[in-house]
């Protein structure tokens, strides 16, 4: 009979859990990609703004100096050309003009599609974090159909049974004086320490290699959906 964790329902479910976390880790860097190319957008939007603004600043103060008639000869050209309708160049200043008003109306036009930008980031940004946490929940899955949990729970009742004996026992011999001297610092070190790992007491044991090596595989499974598990 094939053991229950290697039974195919639940080499499926591993995998199944495995190919989610993969999905998932995509998606991150897909969401990362998205913004970074939010941010390209709104920046060259300032670039192009500062530009626009840059060549605005100029030709207002040039514009005063500008003269406000065509010039002698274009308007002689004008007159001298044949037709009925008289075309005479624009003069320098109405020239100038002409070119601010369609700049102020680029600049307005990409100020807005920048202020766009900035919230398609803002808005792309949230989709990373949302994307993280769907990361770290796939992760968790993929440790939840491990087998993990059934592994270390096989046979441990039966080794804390033994282990409160044990400790019990040294207790009583530590009480009546019947531990030999050269073990009386190991006992009592060991009787005197913190409690055994428990859900009250994970932070005590936070720097333990046993939860050191769990918590560094479920950020290697964050980044790596085919991540070993401990053990």
């Amino acid at each position: 009979m094939l053991d229950a964790e290697t039974k195919p329902d639940a080499l499926g479910e591993r995998a199944a859990a495995r190919e989610q976390l993969a999905d998932a880790i995509v998606a991150v860097d897909v969401a990362r990609e998205r913004l970074a190319e939010a941010k390209r957008a709104a920046e060259a939007g300032w670039d192009r703004a500062i530009h626009i603004g840059d060549r605005l600043e100029r030709l207002r103060a040039e514009l005063p100096q500008l003269p406000a008639t065509p010039p002698a000869g274009a308007v002689l050209a004008a007159l001298t050309r044949a037709g009925d309708v008289l075309e005479v160049e624009r003069s320098p200043r109405a020239k100038a003009e002409a070119e601010i008003e369609g700049l102020e109306a680029s600049l307005e036009s990409i100020r807005r599609a920048r202020d766009a930008a900035e919230q398609e980031a803002t808005r792309r940004k949230e989709a990373i974090g949302t994307a993280e946490a769907h990361v770290k929940r796939m992760a968790a899955a993929v440790l939840q159909s491990s087998g993990a949990t059934e592994r270390l729970l096989h046979g441990l009742l039966d080794l804390e049974r033994q282990v409160v004996e044990r400790r019990l026992g040294l207790a009583f011999l530590l009480r009546h004086g019947a531990v030999p001297v050269a073990l009386l610092a190991e006992v009592g070190k060991l009787l005197d320490g913190h409690s055994l790992p428990a859900r009250a007491t994970a932070d005590h044991w936070s720097r333990h290699p046993t939860t050191t090596a769990w918590a560094d595989t479920l950020k290697e499974l964050e980044r790596d959906p085919d991540a070993r598990l401990p053990g």
